[in-house]
């Protein structure tokens, strides 16, 4: 029971009690005078009962809520597997046949020849190797110009010096000598001085690299 509520009733008790003592005490001095005095009428009084109310019904106390339980997540679907690329296979295609081929027999040719043509090559090179090719155009691979003798300038010598020279099988100049003369022996040696420094082109025979024999003019003029 609430404490207010037990204090309310407390309270109208006293409050009861001190009005019924009251009136108590106001009965006696009023028998006391009615033995007194004159009688006077009876005086009813009328206690009330206090009736307390019950207790109200304590409310039952709520259920605590269950905790939600959170179902699973639904397992997400696997996607599907892709397709894979069929691979058609064409239908091979039939080869053709190979035609016969015809093989025509090579009729090997007589031995007499061949000895009869090795025995002239044999023959050619060692002709060759024995005095070297003429070179009626012989081609120049590396020269230096002639001096021109400052004597013979001042002296106003010109002339054409014709040389014969014989080339190596390097190309390199192994004799020299003069088939004309300038008509000046100064203009003479400086054209042979100049000429032993050439290099040719080196002739070839029979696949072999031979001697050989070129001419070569050398000018001087003056301007």
């Amino acid at each position: 029971m609430p404490r207010k509520l037990i204090f309310t009733l407390l309270a109208s008790i006293a409050a009861h009690a001190a009005v019924a003592y009251q009136l108590i005490h106001k009965t006696e001095e009023e028998q006391h005078t009615i033995s007194m005095g004159s009688v006077k009428a009876p005086i009813s009084m009328t206690f009330s009962t206090v009736t307390l109310p019950e207790p109200e019904p304590q409310p039952e106390p709520k259920p605590k809520p269950k905790p939600e339980i959170e179902p699973p997540p639904e397992p997400e679907p696997e996607p599907p597997e892709p397709k894979k690329d069929t691979l058609v296979i064409p239908d091979p295609i039939p080869e053709p046949e190979p035609e016969e081929e015809v093989v025509e027999e090579e009729i090997p040719e007589p031995v007499i020849e061949q000895v009869v043509e090795s025995a002239l090559e044999e023959t050619e090179v060692e002709g060759l190797s024995d005095e070297p090719v003429f070179v009626s155009e012989p081609e120049i691979l590396n020269w230096t110009q002639p001096r021109y003798p400052r004597s013979a300038q001042r002296r106003n010598q010109q002339g054409v010096v014709m040389l014969e020279v014989t080339v190596d099988e390097d190309g390199k100049a192994l004799t020299i000598s003069v088939l004309e003369s300038s008509g000046f022996d100064t203009l003479d040696r400086s054209a042979i001085a100049a000429v032993e420094s050439w290099e040719f082109k080196p002739q070839r025979r029979n696949n072999h690299f031979v001697q050989s024999r070129v001419h070569v003019p050398v000018a001087f003029q003056l301007n």
